[in-house]
């Protein structure tokens, strides 16, 4: 896959919404269950959000995240509990350190001391023929004797109208501290990952380019763009599809990133190693940005 076709779904994310293909008439709706939400278009799925864990014994952290995400022919684009990595649970945010006080109390990452109720689910058509869904959420640490509230969320996951081929998927969350000091921080390494955070199927195969340039991932934390592209090439059941993700914290965009060519995660690395710091009722907001375009010009629905 060239550059160039990464470049393009690059100016894809960077651009505005733009207004539905009047030719295809399709409107994006939402199916709800207990334990998810699917987001659909023309009743062909488009995502799921997954507001309960499967195994609430087992794993009680696994909720409030996209257990999985389709191109528009239905590929399959994500991973949700890869044996490599069993943790990783498609696109999700989270964080190894969770503090209070300056006291590590839970691993968002590993979902260790920590779980997440969905308070409200609800969705919202607009007239392009997109539709958000808003969810409410609460985390709870459980490390210790009793049920700790430290903080709120609410996310909201915007599934623009199919246009031209491609797909624009746009996620805001805001998370509000409910104790006086909410520390999140990523890996306590030089890579620091933690934040947004996406299992792109087929690794191996992906190529990646932000910039107008190509980027090597090397195991380390990568200095880039506001924006970096995804394009597998070789394997012969790879998506014919390329991926753009642009990330923002507090409003500013985040250009360190996280990339592998292993069996890994991608990510778009915030705050880092040392954790933020949010007082009470402080709000971190974190915004991305995601679209998934044709890597060729071929008929696509």
């Amino acid at each position: 896959m060239s550059v160039r076709a990464l470049l393009a779904a690059l100016l894809l994310v960077m651009a505005g919404p733009a207004l539905a293909d009047p030719a295809i008439g399709k409107r994006v709706d939402a199916v709800f269950a207990d334990d998810a939400v699917t987001l659909t278009e023309a009743g062909k799925t488009v995502l799921v959000y997954r507001a309960k864990p499967l195994d609430p014994a087992a794993e009680p952290g696994r909720a409030n995240y996209v257990g999985a995400l389709y191109a528009p022919d239905g590929t399959a684009l994500i991973e949700d509990g890869p044996g490599d990595h069993p943790h990783q649970r498609g696109i999700w945010w989270a964080w190894m350190k969770v503090q209070t006080d300056g006291k590590s109390v839970a691993d968002g990452w590993y979902m260790k001391g920590l779980s997440y109720f969905v308070r409200e689910k609800r969705f919202l058509g607009d007239p392009q023929g997109g539709g958000t869904l808003t969810v409410d959420v609460d985390w709870m640490v459980n490390s210790g004797p009793e049920l700790v509230y430290v903080a709120r969320e609410t996310t909201r996951i915007t599934v623009r109208p199919l246009t031209a081929g491609s797909r624009r998927v746009e996620f805001d969350t805001a998370i509000t501290s409910r104790v006086d000091a909410l520390g999140l921080g990523g890996s306590d390494d030089d890579r620091g990952f933690g934040g947004f955070s996406m299992r792109l199927v087929e690794p191996e195969h992906l190529t990646f380019a932000s910039g107008g340039k190509p980027i090597a991932p090397g195991g380390a934390a990568v200095d880039a763009g506001p924006s970096m592209g995804f394009a597998w090439r070789g394997g012969s059941n790879t998506p014919a599809w390329t991926v753009g993700l642009a990330c923002r914290a507090n409003g500013q965009a985040v250009t360190r990133w996280m990339l592998y060519n292993e069996r890994s995660m991608q990510n778009c690395v915030f705050p880092g190693r040392a954790p933020l710091v949010l007082r009470k009722d402080q709000t971190l907001r974190l915004q991305e940005t995601l679209v998934i375009r044709p890597a060729s010009r071929k008929k696509t629905p």
